[in-house]
């Protein structure tokens, strides 16, 4: 072929360049070899020809959208920013009523996604890190984050296409899972979400009595009175009393976790914390359902999304920025508590960190204050956001309202729903705190939030083809992410369920007989 074309070869037209090529595709070498000695316009020819195949094909691997099936293309191209517009009532004077338009901050919607994450989970964080060591932990971290803060975003996408779907904002979660996977999958969404619910619930009430117990000086009932105080308190006082206690507590844990921080920091062994030695990657998987479990947050993104009107952009910079923070608290709370217990010089395979730090053994004097106080306050804060989705979930299935006098006849039970079978669970296993939170994020956090929202995104773009939406996607890359959060979801699952059924110890003690 080569003897056939060569550089000198002139071509008369276009035409007769395609008529040869045409008569010399009998063998891809020779195809190479042809493109490689043609002129500039018959290699761009020949680019033009095979790349738009080669697009195609990739497209079709990754998941394309049409552009026929976005409701409006305003809102898709962001020539209109938002779906709907919040008005407010003002009362200007005695008898005039005035309409203002009461925008979203992303500031405060990115606040409530990091108090939302900020929670008890990080009491454990330590516990679940320190056999696979600081810098494999703080992969897992990393990657965990990741994977939740795309979660949160396909939930954002949901509720936005759903919202343009039934013109209706304010979806929550279960609505969400009930709309898109029809009854068995609402079944396991609803109970993978009461799941999740109580097995925090069972945690914080067994971690609250604990520190009743050190504080007061206690033996027991410890969890009694934590779970009866917190019960009547959020049952008697009003949603505005409980809302202005709440942002005060969370003052109070983010000013002692700084000073944790800057405390602990002047005690830890920071060498120790970084040597290879101490570095053991082959243990890091175990502590992922605790790091999964403390970037949870996906509960209130439909709240984020009515708050910012459905603003895309908004969305996504209070969503990312939401996570962002709570994960630099993580990895310095991690980084204080490993160091502190390598330089406590204690057994580090029979030690709880925290309780190092809170015992006084580690850290120095006013260290141990600090992290009761900030373990405590971080408990009831998580506690209360618990509750109130407990008693709207519960409130949905019983079809009760959550004002009026149907749901003011309803709210003793309703609250003794909530509060009497995890104290019941907790009383059974004071220690239950670490084991309850490591099932939540196994089995609650991985069904809930990593495999439930990418199979519903994954059905509602690429499967109901007819389905109109009101969004691009808010992940890019297709069907890619999807995939790999299954992925990890399954790892979660198999992996703690062969933990817990003592496969991996099974293997351990027969693995010398075997080779």
């Amino acid at each position: 072929m080569k003897d056939q074309i060569t550089e000198d070869e002139s071509v008369a037209s276009e035409s007769d360049f395609v008529k040869m090529l045409l008569l010399k595709t009998d063998g891809m070498p020779d195809l190479v070899e042809e493109i490689n000695g043609t002129t500039a316009f018959k290699r761009q020819f020949m680019l033009d020809s095979l790349m738009p195949d080669l697009v195609k094909s990739l497209q079709e691997k990754i998941g394309t959208v049409d552009e026929s099936r976005f409701i409006y293309p305003e809102f898709k191209s962001g020539d209109v920013p938002r779906m709907f517009s919040s008005l407010e009532y003002v009362r200007e004077g005695e008898k005039t009523v005035a309409t203002k338009h009461a925008a979203g901050s992303v500031v405060g919607a990115a606040a409530l996604v990091a108090g939302t994450t900020v929670g008890a989970g990080i009491l454990a964080l330590p516990s679940a890190t320190i056999a696979s060591g600081f810098i494999p932990s703080t992969f897992a971290m990393l990657s965990a984050y990741v994977y939740m803060t795309m979660s949160g975003l396909l939930v954002a996408e949901l509720c936005l296409n759903r919202m343009g779907q039934t013109g209706r904002p304010g979806m929550g979660l279960l609505d969400l899972y009930d709309s898109s996977l029809g009854k068995a999958g609402s079944v396991v969404g609803t109970g993978s979400y009461f799941f999740l619910h109580y097995a925090m619930m069972v945690a914080y009430i067994a971690q609250g009595g604990k520190d009743v117990e050190q504080i007061l000086g206690w033996d027991q009932y410890g969890s009694i009175a934590f779970a009866g105080i917190m019960c009547a308190s959020l049952f008697l006082a009003s949603n505005s009393v409980v809302e202005k206690v709440n942002n005060g507590m969370v003052l109070g844990v983010v000013a002692s976790f700084l000073s944790i921080v800057a405390i602990g920091a002047q005690t830890a062994d920071f060498t120790a914390l970084l040597d290879v030695s101490n570095q053991h990657p082959e243990k890091v998987v175990s502590c992922l359902p605790i790091v999964v479990l403390s970037l949870v947050y996906q509960n209130v993104v439909p709240t984020v999304v009515t708050n910012l009107e459905g603003d895309r952009s908004k969305i996504t910079k209070a969503i990312v920025g939401g996570t962002t923070l709570p994960l630099i608290m993580f990895l310095a709370w991690n980084a204080v508590c490993l160091g502190n217990a390598f330089a406590s010089g204690a057994d580090l395979s029979q030690v709880n960190p925290v309780e190092l730090l809170k015992s006084g053994e580690a850290g120095g004097t006013f260290l141990p204050v600090l992290v009761t106080a900030f373990s405590t306050l971080a408990l009831v804060t998580s506690l209360i956001g618990f509750t109130y989705g407990l008693i709207d979930a519960w409130t949905d299935q019983f079809n009760i309202p959550l004002k009026g006098e149907k749901f003011e006849t309803w709210k003793p039970a309703l609250y003794s729903l909530v509060f009497a079978p995890p104290l019941l669970m907790s009383l059974t296993n004071p220690d239950i705190f670490y084991k309850a939170l490591e099932y939540g994020g196994a089995f609650g956090v991985s069904t809930l939030f990593l495999v439930l929202p990418p199979l519903m995104v994954w059905k509602e773009r690429y499967r109901d083809t007819d389905k109109p939406l009101m969004t691009e996607p808010m992940v890019p890359f297709g069907k890619l992410p999807l995939a790999s959060m299954w992925k990890l979801a399954a790892t979660l699952i198999v992996e703690h369920t062969a933990e817990q059924l003592g496969v991996f110890d099974w293997i351990a003690e027969n693995w010398e007989s075997w080779t």
